[in-house]
């Protein structure tokens, strides 16, 4: 594992150990173009890996790289009004349906983003794409709204926290 690897998960396990007794969030990832899934942590020490793996990973598609990761990934940004089903992503053993796609500011530097609510059944996962083609994930602990609501509020800080590092 790089240095740089090494640091960006240690900063999603401080963000982790700053929060709330019962956390909202589960685990959380930050995924680039270059380097697919580099920084991933889990809550409590959890390894967070399995929720991201790609499905290459997992024996369901040809091996793994980084272009096919973003390949799956872009369905999630285009826009819902064409007409068919809902995007899917695959990520670890779970296939994804995007249920919300929509554009926000950052309260930092006043740039949109793209943030999309993910959900399989009873669980949810937010996910950001900044301009600079970075995207946060944040899985929900629970299915209850105010634990979604939470996780969304976790990847949008974390975005906050990237800008002001200079991503």
């Amino acid at each position: 594992m790089s240095p740089v690897t090494e640091q960006w998960e240690d900063v999603l396990r401080t963000h982790f150990a700053l929060g709330e007794e019962l956390p909202a969030v589960r685990a959380a990832a930050v995924f680039s173009a270059e380097s697919g899934f580099f920084a991933v942590a889990g809550c409590d020490g959890e390894d967070g890996r399995r929720y991201f793996r790609p499905a290459a990973e997992t024996g369901e598609q040809p091996p793994h790289s980084a272009a096919s990761d973003q390949a799956c990934l872009e369905a999630l940004w285009t826009a819902g009004e064409e007409a068919g089903p809902a995007p899917l992503v695959r990520l670890g053993e779970v296939v994804w349906r995007r249920e919300s796609l929509e554009q926000v500011k950052d309260v930092v530097t006043g740039n949109e983003l793209d943030l999309v609510l993910l959900r399989e059944g009873d669980r949810s996962m937010w996910v950001v794409r900044t301009r600079q083609g970075l995207c946060i994930f944040a899985l929900a602990y629970g299915d209850n709204e105010g634990q979604v609501a939470e996780a969304r509020s976790f990847a949008l800080d974390f975005d906050s926290f990237l800008v002001g590092q200079g991503y």
